[in-house]
């Protein structure tokens, strides 16, 4: 999932780059850091596009780039940063086939991608915290639940098979975060559901954006 991922994400950032005049793109990446990040899968990954991609850190270690964070600024934020859950694999590749990745690649639709660059919107990096703060929609956090509560497994089903999520004196519903914008509606909306997931980003994530949708009885659940 993770080459995937950042052929995905190579692609959109190589059209913005092109919609706007661009020379190269910027990563972070740092040789065999992560799976994703083998000569192999980064040769693979920059198959994508023409456009040049700089990649400052690839030989620093990770304590090397820990201390740039740190004199720049950003050793926290860093730090503090959820993972989200939604695109860890499960069994990641340090040498992925390319004909793997472009059969797979096979099942994406593409429209998706270009809808998404062509309504992508251009903001200065410097309004970011303003403007975040004048839309951010708050979406409660609970630990207990009361006798109109269920909890919302939103976990890929492989993930519930694996470890099946079991809470006493409340019932649990599954339904996997990728189906939640399509099937929620669905669900009894007299009833206040709580999203659950392992890292709690996926789950605030999609209570967001349902409350977005105008669904008001959604909650996050952080036993």
């Amino acid at each position: 999932m993770g080459v995937v991922l950042k052929r995905m994400m190579v692609r959109a950032a190589s059209q913005v780059a092109e919609r706007y005049g661009v020379q190269a793109l910027v990563t972070g990446e740092a040789l065999g850091q992560v799976s994703s990040q083998t000569l192999t899968n980064l040769r693979l990954i920059d198959n994508v596009s023409d456009t040049l991609i700089l990649r400052p850190l690839i030989s620093h270690d990770k304590e090397h780039i820990i201390n740039l964070a740190r004199e720049i600024g950003t050793e926290d934020f860093a730090r503090t940063m959820p993972e989200y859950c939604g695109v860890i694999s499960k069994s990641p590749t340090v040498k992925a086939v390319k004909a793997k990745i472009e059969a797979e690649e096979q099942n994406f639709d593409f429209s998706i991608l270009e809808k998404v660059v062509a309504e992508a919107n251009n903001v200065d990096i410097r309004d970011i915290a303003q403007q975040t703060q004048q839309e951010v929609v708050e979406v409660e956090t609970v630990s207990g639940f009361g006798p109109n509560d269920v909890i919302l497994d939103i976990r890929s089903v492989d993930e519930q098979d694996e470890k099946p999520l079991k809470v006493e004196g409340v019932d649990v519903v599954s339904l996997p975060f990728y189906k939640l914008s399509t099937q929620f509606g669905d669900l009894d909306q007299s009833k206040t559901w709580l999203l659950w997931c392992e890292r709690g980003v996926m789950s605030r994530l999609q209570a967001l954006y349902l409350r977005e949708q105008g669904f008001e009885n959604v909650k996050v659940y952080r036993p």
